[in-house]
């Protein structure tokens, strides 16, 4: 399937326009990368067409991560009033109708419709949401100097971030910088860096060391929400921005150093024990792509850009290429994307799509001649995709009206 159906199952009309589920915590439902980046997308306004164009992803995988997003309770069809967060498959068979006792297709209907009304998931939610909040009213515990390597307290409960206690000149100095910040906010974030700092992946995430992975998973879940940037959303941040980055990604590689690890570790190994098996070239820059999508859809650019950089460096695949140059467009470094966008070409030299974001990057250094070549023989591809036929013919005839000129 390369051309969009008019009506997707589950989901309805592509020509609708659904939005996110503001209810619904895409770190809790452990989205994968691709996941996130199409969840991201959806504000009301673009029909599910654009969309599913827009992501860059193959027509079929796109479609299959919307219906996944809508099952998931993740987004919304216009009109539609939030549901509670997210219900898991294996949760939906333990609330039916209380009252069915035949199984009528008045009782299946009963049965798909009787959890959307439900009020406690979302209550609960918002209190996990908010919980973590206070912590600088928590009980006192020791400084950042206490949680350095190997020495994080031996305990079965989350660890909350440790209190700025003693700040330096510099932490001073940092306290006083402009920023959408409280004062609790920023000595948050200046303690969250010196976790970072001590490079203990046990206190970074907020466990104890040898936790289980059930423990780490939780408390990255409640760690990680305290510095992402999506609750920052909006906010003059300035130098903050930066620093919260910083944070948020050790939090996030510290979590997959422990869970990737722990099986290796025994129970009795020192907590600063190297990794039992190194991290390949291509799983580090796996790694690294994740970890460029996540700041690129943060809107942090430029993190993105040495991210992808980086990524391609170890792993120059198409796929790695193909999102390295959209982001350097959207950053405006023309020449960089060129660059990207000429290696992923001579990889998949009969790929229209890609001729595509040749041409984009070409148009972008004002090589307007080879931005119609590159489309004329994207126009002459194989190509069963109607709407990118069409979007192909658009930057075509717009090229030309710009080379008129």
């Amino acid at each position: 399937m390369s051309v969009i159906p008019p009506e997707l199952p589950d989901v309805g009309a592509t020509s609708q326009r659904l939005r996110q589920n503001p209810a619904f915590d895409p770190l809790k439902a452990g989205f994968g990368t691709e996941e996130y980046f199409v969840w991201s997308r959806f504000d009301g306004a673009t029909s599910l067409k654009d969309l599913i164009l827009m992501t860059g992803l193959a027509v079929e995988r796109a479609i299959a991560i919307v219906r996944a997003l809508r099952a998931a309770g993740a987004i919304l069809l216009p009109g539609e009033a939030a549901p509670p967060a997210a219900l898991s498959a294996g949760a939906r068979p333990t609330s039916p109708p209380p009252t069915s006792a035949r199984p009528s297709a008045g009782a299946a209907a009963t049965r798909v419709t009787q959890p959307m009304p439900v009020a406690a998931p979302p209550a609960a939610s918002r209190t996990r949401t908010t919980a973590p909040m206070p912590a600088a009213a928590a009980p006192p515990i020791p400084s950042a100097d206490g949680l350095a390597v190997g020495t994080a307290p031996v305990a079965t409960e989350t660890l909350p971030v440790p209190t700025l206690e003693q700040p330096t000149a510099a932490e001073r100095a940092a306290m006083a910088e402009p920023g959408d910040l409280s004062l609790d906010e920023k000595a948050r974030v200046l303690a969250g860096l010196r976790l970072v700092a001590a490079g203990d992946p046990w206190a970074l995430v907020g466990v104890a060391a040898g936790a289980e992975k059930r423990a780490i998973k939780r408390a990255f879940f409640e760690r990680s929400k305290l510095y992402h940037p999506d609750r920052f959303y909006g906010r003059q941040l300035g130098a903050w921005q930066g620093r919260l980055h910083a944070v948020f990604e050790a939090i996030s590689a510290a979590h997959g150093q422990l869970v990737e690890n722990r099986a290796a570790r025994a129970s009795s190994a020192p907590v600063d024990a190297p990794p039992s098996e190194p991290q390949s070239p291509a799983e580090y820059a796996a790694e690294l792509f994740e970890r460029a999508c996540q700041a690129e859809v943060s809107g942090d650019l430029a993190a993105a850009g040495r991210l992808f950089a980086a990524a391609v460096k170890l792993d120059p695949s198409p796929r790695y290429l193909r999102r390295a140059a959209h982001c350097a467009l959207a950053a405006g470094e023309p020449r960089t994307a060129l660059a990207y966008a000429n290696k992923v070409a001579a990889a998949e030299p009969t790929d229209p799509s890609t001729a595509r974001i040749l041409a984009r990057a070409l148009r972008a250094v004002d090589r307007a001649d080879d931005a119609e070549e590159v489309l004329v023989m994207a126009l002459a591809m194989k190509n069963e995709n109607d709407t990118l036929a069409a979007e192909l013919a658009s930057d075509l005839a717009s090229v030309r009206a710009a080379l008129r000129r």
